[in-house]
């Protein structure tokens, strides 16, 4: 996951978070933008349900679930929330139907392992939805591995390629550095690990034609080497491929909410795009400029990947809570993307984009995925959502991705939940080599 850890928000009532296996968030006022609102309300819904779980008001809370559910049906969290509110409610009929509008969404659970749920997955009546989640799980391979990563520790998040050196550069949130992969295999680091300055790497993306790459560093708990006096690291950086010299960095100002610089991407005029996960903002240091510019939105509340189609003034952002969002950058408009029926593209991470479409690494939902969006002729609507890749075996935790012609090349193997919010290891979780999959792309 990815790198749920930084960008899920954090629980507000613990209980409901352990009961209905996900995260929660507060209540936020009104805006008058319709995808907005209906968000807020889910939200508000959500809240009251954990205050009725609170005092066992069962039913009230089934209720409010269900209120939440309705206002925002492409959330996987708050359908998983309709199944076990419905389970302490008594109510099977709503715990089906919810377990069913779960699975139509592509998703899965191994109901028979979850106690809660094992005495209903054996019912008759079970049979078909229990088929179909178990279905949502299987693995549908369709990548190959193009590198290795031999130090299992290396805790790989960003990645991208240089087309000329035919290189992949991949980002470290524990070691603070970036490896130059070639032939398969770590040729280099740019600079020492745990570097004292600097912050884990979280986006990186390479300028082929200045020889440059841009990295964005945040100071966060999980990287080696984290001291308090570390947290205020936020900042992009932009740094020469040959020899590793940072030539210019650009460090944030405090936040209340802190920062978390999550990906970079260089647009189609050389302008470079930042986003920030934990204080919602889109940054933009235009080509040849030196003062980044700072885009706010309602609809930003959790920033991830980008994506640009060439020769337009059109940006796509992934934001975990509100799914695919288009911003013109003219005008600074934002509007979200409609689900195709079916379909969430909530919990997106990496973006990058591909002959019309978005090729989208998901890995806020279960199992984790690799998705491709495509788009109408206008580029304001999800028409088609397709599943490119769901390789649970190796990919239990997928990132971000690049281009390499026809193939999107994606951080498999993350390792986010190997580790605690504090950084500290989880013996349970094994570590992995990290690994880069491709994926061949339709055309």
């Amino acid at each position: 996951m990815a790198a749920v850890l930084l960008r899920r928000a954090r629980p507000v009532v613990l209980a409901l978070s352990w009961l209905l296996g996900s995260r929660l968030v507060l209540a936020q006022a009104m805006s008058g933008i319709a995808s907005v609102d209906s968000a807020g309300v889910a939200r508000a819904a959500w809240s009251r349900a954990a205050a009725a779980l609170g005092i066992h008001d069962y039913a009230a809370a089934h209720r409010e679930v269900d209120h939440a559910a309705a206002a925002w049906p492409t959330q996987p969290a708050y359908l998983w929330g309709r199944a076990v509110a419905g389970l302490l409610a008594a109510d099977t009929a709503g715990v089906l139907d919810a377990l069913n509008a779960y699975a139509a969404l592509g998703l899965g659970r191994d109901l028979r392992a979850d106690g809660r749920f094992a005495g209903l997955a054996i019912q008759p009546g079970f049979a078909s939805v229990v088929a179909r989640l178990d279905s949502n799980l299987v693995p549908n391979v369709r990548s190959r591995v193009v590198a290795t990563l031999t130090d299992s520790t290396f805790w790989p998040e960003g990645v991208d390629y240089d087309a000329r050196s035919h290189r992949y550069y991949v980002a470290s949130v524990r070691h603070r550095t970036i490896a130059e992969v070639v032939n398969g295999k770590v040729a280099r680091e740019l600079w020492p690990r745990a570097m004292a300055g600097m912050g884990a790497v979280l986006g990186v993306r390479v300028d082929t034609m200045r020889g440059v790459l841009w990295a964005t560093l945040a100071g966060i708990p999980q990287m080696d080497g984290y001291t308090p006096g570390d947290s205020i690291i936020a900042a992009i950086i932009r740094v020469r491929i040959a020899d590793g010299v940072i030539e210019r960095r650009w460090d944030l100002p405090a936040s209340p909410r802190g920062h978390a610089l999550g990906d970079v991407m260089l647009g189609p005029a050389g302008d470079v795009f930042v986003t920030d996960s934990y204080d919602p903002v889109l940054y933009r240091l235009r080509a040849g400029a030196d003062t980044l510019e700072a885009i706010r939105h309602p609809l930003f509340r959790s920033l991830q990947g980008m994506a640009a189609p060439p020769n337009a003034n059109v940006l796509y952002v992934a934001d975990y809570s509100h799914g695919l969002l288009r911003v013109e950058l003219g005008t600074r408009a934002v509007t979200r993307l409609d689900d195709t029926p079916s379909s969430t593209s909530l919990g997106c991470d990496g973006l990058v984009w591909y002959r019309g479409a978005i090729i989208a690494v998901q890995n806020g939902v279960a199992p984790a995925r690799i998705m491709r969006y495509v788009l109408d002729r206008t580029g304001t609507r999800i028409e088609g959502a397709e599943l490119l890749d769901r390789n649970t075996a190796v990919a239990d935790e997928p990132t971000i991705g690049t281009l390499v012609g026809d193939e999107f090349v994606y951080v498999a193997n993350s390792q986010w939940e190997k580790y605690t919010e504090r950084g500290a290891r989880i013996p349970a979780r094994r570590l992995t080599a990290p690994m880069l999959l491709g994926i061949p792309l339709p055309r």
